[in-house]
């Protein structure tokens, strides 16, 4: 009886797809934390503009030099230095003070998460057999999608108990970033004359404790109130006394934020905090900015965590790992001789890499993908607030769903390229998925185009939002059912090289990631019109047919040199 292969490669498959998740987490934690990080150092808005484009710019640059790392020195040491570094950086951005270190810390974080996907597909390429490289790297790929989709949820509410855990929930007088604005709106919807702010104050012996003071005057009378007294008026009224009673249709206050915080728990002293912060967006620091430096720190040390199970339990291939059998490593060989999987070191093949036209219809077809799917994750709340009126809470569900679909279409995809392959071979197993997704999501952006000519009811209904959150989640389903075959050609043309040719790819997406945002701005405009919106998603939707053009130029049968070369 023959041995059975062992299952080692599903150990690799594993870890490689934590070091995604990962990546991803530490990737898109910053983006919940933004305001926090903004408010606590005192930067600009346009400052935290080139904070958050630091990363990218790095991010795509690093793709070819990191993984020329990768195929040099092999993949466990490497990818297990890469985690360590980005995590150190996300931890760096914890004790950050000024917007120069904030940026310091973004382009080491994207400099060494760089060289992270182009190691994830090495692994899958010298780990699984040809007819399931495709699966593996939809789950990776998947991996990756989950930890983008579950770093606002985690951030959130590790900073809030971070910060509730360190602290009660009371305003200090630090927090008061607008107390001038705050004693001005809330006079302007409560019906007091300003003696009773007087009396209210006048017995708290902290109020003097800082320099801000506010002139105030109502109904004839007039008293200095400090940031302090500011304070302490919001730590002992509470939203529901302080509307009770109140003309609501004049108080100025949305609806729906109304509704909600009348509801909140008398007893709850966080519900207390948090209905006053959403009461007055801006002019209070939210609590939960107690706890973003924590936070990070504490996903900067997981990473110590994820590189120590990474290092043991990965090798850079069957043959060197004490775990496999000469059964697996026959398996994940297939065809290819053993002794082409050890690691040697041959020249970058530049001159093949900038002569195939395969690749570069890769790159083309990269590029252009991410100058469509942007939007999704850039100017979708803004076009939800400024076309159908949605409210905050309900804009970042909406935001949300099509990310989530998405992630159905990474898992799919891999299955789906590996049975085209089987059925038609590499060619058409490689690019036909990438053809008919990008055609699919165009296809998406029309159908929002034609939301606007009221098919679906007038702007702002309910079915207007959804046939639009519709179309833009077939533009993330497809988007994600063609990764698959995006990794799957780079593992197949590029032989030892795989690292690094998978990373010229993700450089040139990246590069159209990171200048999709300007481009959209330059669309829309300062004061977007209907007809603005429809141009911007005209563009999506001609970036992904581009795309598809880039797609129809790949053949995974142009291999960049023979395997055994070197």
């Amino acid at each position: 009886m023959s041995e059975s292969p062992t299952r080692v490669r599903w150990a690799i498959l594993a870890v490689t797809t934590l070091s995604s998740v990962l990546l991803y987490l530490d990737r898109n934690c910053v983006a919940l934390a933004l305001e926090s990080i903004r408010v606590d150092t005192g930067a600009t808005q346009q400052q935290m503009g080139w904070f958050l484009s630091a990363f990218f710019w790095s991010y795509a640059l690093g793709q070819v030099p990191a993984g020329g790392l990768s195929d040099r020195f092999g993949i466990r040491i490497t990818l297990t230095w890469y985690i360590l570094l980005w995590s150190l950086f996300t931890a760096l951005l914890g004790f950050s003070t000024g917007i120069t270190a904030l940026i310091a810390c973004r382009l080491g974080c994207g400099l060494a998460q760089a060289g992270a996907y182009p190691s994830c597909a090495k692994a899958v390429r010298d780990w699984m057999p040809l007819t399931q490289r495709g699966t593996a790297s939809s789950i990776v790929a998947f991996g990756g999608r989950m930890g983008g989709a579950i770093a606002p949820v985690l951030t959130g509410a590790l900073m809030l108990f971070l910060a509730t855990q360190s602290s009660d929930p009371v305003f200090l007088a630090e927090e008061i970033l607008e107390p001038e604005k705050i004693v001005g709106t809330l006079l302007g919807t409560l019906d007091q004359p300003a003696p009773f702010w007087a009396e209210t104050f006048a017995n708290h012996p902290d109020a003097t404790t800082t320099g801000v003071t506010l002139p105030v005057t109502r109904g004839g009378a007039s008293t200095e109130l400090t940031a302090a007294e500011v304070a302490d008026w919001l730590n002992h009224w509470r939203p529901a006394d302080w509307l009770r009673g109140m003309d609501h249709s004049q108080a100025g206050i949305d609806p729906k934020i109304l509704e909600r915080v009348t509801r909140s728990d008398p007893a709850a002293e966080i519900d207390h905090r948090q209905a006053w912060e959403t009461l007055l967006p801006g002019m209070v620091k939210k609590i939960e900015s107690r706890g973003w430096r924590m936070t990070l720190i504490l996903y900067g040390a997981s990473g110590l965590f994820v590189a120590a199970l990474f290092w043991a339990v990965f090798r850079n291939n069957p043959a060197q790992h004490p775990w496999a059998n000469p059964a697996e490593q026959r398996l994940v060989d297939g065809e290819e001789a053993v002794s082409a999987r050890t690691t040697t070191h041959s020249p970058f093949p530049w001159v093949a890499i900038l002569s195939n036209v395969s690749l570069w219809g890769n790159c083309l077809g990269q590029f252009a993908t991410n100058l469509g799917w942007m939007f999704l994750v850039t100017w979708l709340p803004r076009y939800l607030d400024e076309v159908h009126k949605v409210p905050v809470v309900e804009r970042g569900f909406y935001t949300s769903v099509p990310i989530f679909a998405g992630m159905g279409g990474m898992l799919v995809g891999g299955p789906w390229t590996d049975g085209l392959t089987k059925r038609l071979g590499v060619l058409w197993g490689r690019r036909l998925p990438v053809v008919i997704t990008r055609i699919t999501a165009a296809m998406g952006y029309g159908l929002c185009i034609l939301v606007a000519f009221d098919i679906a009811g007038p702007l702002g209904s309910q079915t207007a939002i959804w046939t639009v959150i519709a179309g833009l989640a077939i533009v993330a389903i497809s988007t994600d059912l063609g990764v698959a075959a995006t990794w799957a050609f780079a593992q197949d043309i590029a032989g030892r090289h795989t690292a690094a040719v998978l990373g010229w790819g993700n450089m040139w997406g990246n590069l159209g990631a990171a200048l999709a945002p300007p481009l959209y701005s330059l669309i829309i405009g300062e004061e977007a019109t209907l007809a603005t919106w429809n141009l911007m998603f005209g563009f999506c939707a001609l970036a992904f047919l581009v795309s598809g053009v880039g797609g129809w130029l790949m053949d995974s049968r142009q291999v960049l040199e023979p395997e055994s070369a070197g």
